[in-house]
């Protein structure tokens, strides 16, 4: 997980490099964080399929690309060519999971904490497919950002109705908090 936290903090600090004139720096930290990818991509890749269950690290697939998108964007003050192939490879690898239903009903048999790690992945794709729908104007893009800003906003409430409905589970017996949560 470490090297995760690595990754999308070299391309979202590649982000507020460029945003603050720095483009040395954010040209850098963004090769840094593209050459964790390729390296962890590699390695989780492999890992994906020899199981028949959705990996806890299913989210890192395709957060890196969407990220490094909006990083990219930052860097050349566009969204450009490179910007649109890494949205896509971010798009392509989400679809590519959600296809897979078998996979999340298995895993999400009882709930979890982490799966708030769902959460950042999804909303960086659908922050993404904004800013692509904007630089193609388009009745398809636009479809395919408010579909993933809903998708977004949806697992947003799924995720906080589960975590509130399973606070008990989640809270030490003697907790003042949840004393006051269980009616």
């Amino acid at each position: 997980m470490q090297v995760i936290s690595e990754l999308v903090s070299h391309l979202v600090g590649a982000q507020a490099a460029a945003k603050m004139g720095w483009k040395e720096s954010a040209v850098c930290l963004f090769s840094l964080g593209m050459v964790h990818y390729l390296v962890l991509f590699v390695t989780l890749y492999q890992r994906l399929s020899g199981g028949d269950r959705l990996p806890v690290f299913f989210f890192l697939f395709f957060v890196a690309p969407g990220v490094a998108s909006l990083a990219w964007e930052s860097i050349v003050g566009d969204f450009d060519t490179v910007s649109k192939m890494l949205f896509f490879l971010s798009l392509f690898i989400f679809v590519s999971h959600i296809c897979r239903p078998s996979l999340f009903r298995r895993s999400m048999r009882r709930f979890n904490v982490a799966w708030w790690a769902y959460s950042f992945p999804v909303t960086m794709l659908a922050l993404a497919s904004t800013n692509y729908a904007k630089q193609v104007k388009g009745t398809v893009s636009h479809i395919l950002m408010l579909l993933l800003l809903a998708l977004s906003v949806l697992v947003s409430v799924f995720l906080t109705v589960f975590t509130l409905l399973n606070s008990k589970m989640l809270l030490p017996d003697n907790d003042p908090i949840a004393s006051l949560l269980i009616v």
